[in-house]
């Protein structure tokens, strides 16, 4: 029987390269069928009353189902700006790295831990610090299960919706509150949400901000299905604000796994730390496809 050494320098010979074993044996390991890649980005949904959400990241840990978890550290801590990865956006963190093939249980975002490396700006330029409990110790750990194929490309979305995540200060402090809404998705398995919504919805009798606040397009999972508040037991999975002048309103809501979804526009404001009784109208069923937009109207 060969030794490891002996069988690593004749495959050296054969290929008649300098390359080391470490590198034959990832060779020998993707003839086998035993490694794949994995590209990951980062996305947002929009937030009101900010310019900038910003988090700095410094590596992400992958768990395999049956062993321990790598980390991959950046050469360099890798800032995002949420707020510039809305409407479809996105960030590459990882590009094509080589892992093991197979199921995955979780990963998880590393966080920079030095001062100021989280931050939010608001409308009038005030800069203040994005506070993430434990979040240099535990991370952002996304809890979604997820498969690498042999010989093949994983790619995958981490939908970071700042929406959902982030409070506002309390009376005594100017520090925002991460509590962060990670959604994973495959990328081959995403379509879109996009349409208007007509002027005389957003006035609508029922919609009590009406005239203060434009409103927000809620996306739930399921036709027909039960809607409620972002802090409630049925949150929307998605939620796209409005966007352009007075009669001619847009929506575009992103990275959707394909399947059936319920769309409804509540104008009423939505405090993600309470309870709100929001009024839903003029509710559609949408079908997404993989690798396409679904259009719809809500008039």
């Amino acid at each position: 029987m060969k030794s490891p050494l002996l069988s690593c320098l004749l495959v050296a010979a054969a290929t008649s390269t300098l390359t080391g074993c470490d590198e034959l044996d990832d060779i020998l390991d993707n003839e086998s069928g035993k490694n794949g890649q994995i590209s990951i980005s980062l996305a947002d949904a929009p937030v009101d009353n900010l310019t900038e959400v910003s988090i700095t990241v410094t590596a992400i840990e992958l768990k395999p189902k049956d062993e321990s978890a790598s980390t991959y550290t950046f050469d360099n801590p890798k800032r995002f700006d949420l707020l510039d990865l809305q409407n479809g956006n996105s960030a590459l963190l990882l590009t094509e790295d080589k892992v093991r093939a197979g199921d995955y249980n979780w990963m998880r975002l590393v966080l920079s831990d030095a001062s100021g490396a989280h931050y939010v700006v608001d409308r009038i330029g005030g800069q203040y610090p994005l506070v993430v409990p434990s979040g240099s110790e535990s991370g952002l750990k996304i809890n979604t299960g997820f498969s690498v194929p042999k010989n093949g490309e994983g790619r995958f979305t981490i939908d970071f919706d700042a929406r959902k995540s982030l409070v506002e200060p309390e009376s005594n402090t100017t520090d925002y509150l991460l509590k962060p809404s990670l959604r994973l998705v495959n990328n081959e398995d995403v379509g879109s949400i996009s349409g208007t919504v007509d002027a005389s919805t957003v006035v609508a009798p029922e919609c009590d901000d009406a005239q203060t606040y434009a409103g927000l397009v809620y996306v739930f999972e399921g036709e027909d299905a039960s809607m409620d508040d972002i802090g409630s037991a049925n949150p929307p999975v998605v939620v796209a604000p409005l966007q352009g002048a007075s009669g001619n309103y847009s929506f575009k809501a992103s990275f959707l796994s394909a399947g059936d979804y319920t769309v409804s526009y509540p104008c009423d404001e939505d405090d993600i730390e309470a309870n709100d009784s929001l009024n839903f109208v003029r509710e559609r069923n949408v079908q997404v496809t993989a690798g396409s937009s679904t259009t719809t109207d809500i008039q």
